[in-house]
């Protein structure tokens, strides 16, 4: 009771002198407050304004984690411009070029069993792609040919009941229009091969290649063909037999060979397998009783009771597995079949 009284009179007098108020010690308002509220006093130091003295201090917090990236700042000027650079030919070949296969696969004219077959084709005036519909090589013209060594090119025909078909045209040997039908050159192409890979075709148009039994036989068909067999011996001399008539039966009879009328400066090696089927490693049509002459000769052939050629064998064997022709074994380096209309 006391402790209110006294502190209602101090605020009277605080109310009624404010200077005196201001003067007032503060361990006199102390002495009469703390008596009754210990634990205020206890954590309270007073000036002599009345406000109390703000507290320590504490210890430093943890460092906040950064903040996010801001936003980019205001894209510059454009710069001016630079020089014209030069316009890079070859890629715009190469460019053309790769227009030109896809056009190619479009119509048909990709290899065939993953072998390689080289795209091409003849271009108009426009720079179009032009497909030459007929048999053969007969009035091809090497400008239309996109691929091209010193003999001649590769050009695409339009073959009845095969479709557009690449070709190697030979325009310089013996007059040329010759349409190239096999090669052995360097023995890049394994030509131990089985029938579907015989009749479609394998090898690559402007090295060892052959073109087809199928291709072979739509175009000679109508019996107007010849045929020349041009070789090359190891020791450089140069031999030809030529046909006068050279004609491949349907798949039906499993292509069967019709050549005839034999000349030239080499011996006749190919008239022993006129009137014979095609026979392969897997596809046996040979008149032999036992074996398959295709795998004891090591090559797709007109195999009667075997042979006397064997211009698909290996390239690097020698006797009959090799390239021979004759009685001559392993004495070829270069082996052409090709053929053209008779005049």
């Amino acid at each position: 009771m006391e402790f209110l009284i006294s502190l209602l009179l101090f605020l009277i007098a605080l109310n009624a002198s404010p200077t005196w108020a201001t003067n007032v010690r503060t361990s006199h308002f102390k002495g009469i407050v703390c008596n009754q509220c210990q634990q205020w006093c206890e954590n309270t130091d007073l000036v002599t304004t009345g406000r109390m003295r703000p507290g320590k201090s504490g210890p430093q917090g943890p460092v906040g984690r950064p903040g996010g990236i801001g936003p980019p700042g205001r894209v510059g000027p454009v710069g001016p411009a630079g020089p014209k650079g030069e316009t890079n030919m070859t890629l715009i070949e190469q460019i053309i070029d790769r227009k030109i296969k896809e056009a190619l696969q479009m119509c048909n004219v990709s290899s065939r069993n993953g072998d390689k077959l080289d795209s091409a084709s003849s271009r108009n005036d426009s720079g179009a792609v032009e497909i030459i519909t007929r048999r053969s090589c007969d009035g091809a013209k090497m400008e239309s040919a996109l691929q091209r060594i010193d003999s001649g090119g590769v050009l695409q025909l339009l073959i009845p009941e095969v479709g557009a078909r690449n070709v190697f045209c030979d325009v310089t040997d013996d007059g040329g229009n010759w349409t190239v039908l096999q090669r052995r050159i360097n023995g890049d192409v394994d030509f131990y091969r089985g029938w579907d890979d015989y009749v479609n075709g394998f090898g690559d148009l402007q090295g060892d290649h052959w073109l087809g039994l199928e291709s072979m036989h739509q175009m000679t068909k109508d019996g107007h063909m010849e045929m020349k067999i041009k070789m090359i011996r190891k020791n450089g001399v140069h031999w030809v037999a030529k046909y006068s008539s050279f004609r491949i039966g349907p798949g039906s009879g499993n292509y069967i060979l019709h050549v005839s009328g034999f000349s030239g400066n080499a011996t006749d090696g190919i008239s022993y397998s006129n009137n014979r089927q095609f026979t392969t490693k897997d596809a046996d049509h040979d008149d032999r009783s036992i074996g398959n002459c295709a795998s004891y000769e090591g090559s797709g052939w007109w195999h009667g009771n075997c042979a006397l050629a064997g211009l698909n064998g290996d390239f690097n064997k020698t006797d009959r597995e090799g390239i021979w022709w004759g009685s001559y074994s392993n004495l070829l380096r270069f082996t052409e079949m090709k053929i053209r209309r008779r005049a």
